[in-house]
Parts: C-alpha cells; structure tokens; sequence
C-alpha cells in the first residue's frame, strides 16, 4: 500500500511540475513583448528590406533579409546559436520551372 501512495505521489508531484511549466510559459508569452524592426527601400525599381524579431530579450531572434532582388535569406538563433538559416532564392524556382520545361520537351 506504502508503495502504490509513493507512486501516486510522485505521479502528482510530476504533473504539478508539468502544469507549473505550461503556466510559466504561458505567462512569459502573454508578458514579455515581441520587438520587431522593419527597414526598407525601394529606389530604381529594385526593392531591399529586412525585418528582425526578438523575443525574451534576444533570446530567441529571426531576421529576414531581401537585397536587390536576389534571394530573400534569414536566419532564426536561440541564445546567439543559428538554430536554422535559409535562403528562399528566386533562382532555386526558376531551374526548377526550367527543369520542368525541359522535362515537358523530352516527352514530347
């Protein structure tokens, strides 16, 4: 019986941990304020932009950057570490519909 209590103690003890942790988020997403920053231009027809979001005081960042109408490239860091980079690049879509012309004349 001792044993099935300690269990069953333990078991609360971990949900209590759980929902404590649930709440603190909670919290910190409803408290602490997102910042952001836009920068843009569009000069000769060409636009150039970036857009940054921080959260949590720079722990947690994204930015997101368009220059001259080449690839838009960002990079998302958790505490200063690249969690992950990409590069949206116009030039990826275009071999792709290239590729699919070329494969479109093939059959033919």
């Amino acid at each position: 019986m001792a044993v099935l209590l300690f269990i069953l103690k333990m078991l609360g003890a971990l949900v209590l941990f759980l929902l404590a942790l649930l709440l603190l988020l909670l919290l910190l997403l409803l408290f602490v304020p997102f910042r952001y920053r836009l920068s843009g231009s569009y000069e000769k027809e060409v636009p150039d932009g970036t857009v940054s979001v921080s959260w949590l005081f720079h722990a947690v960042r994204l930015q997101v950057t368009y220059h001259h109408g080449a690839a838009v490239s960002g990079d998302m860091r958790i505490f200063g570490v690249p969690v992950r980079r990409f590069e949206a690049a116009a030039k990826e879509r275009e071999t792709e519909r290239g590729h699919a012309a070329d494969q479109e004349e093939t059959l033919r």
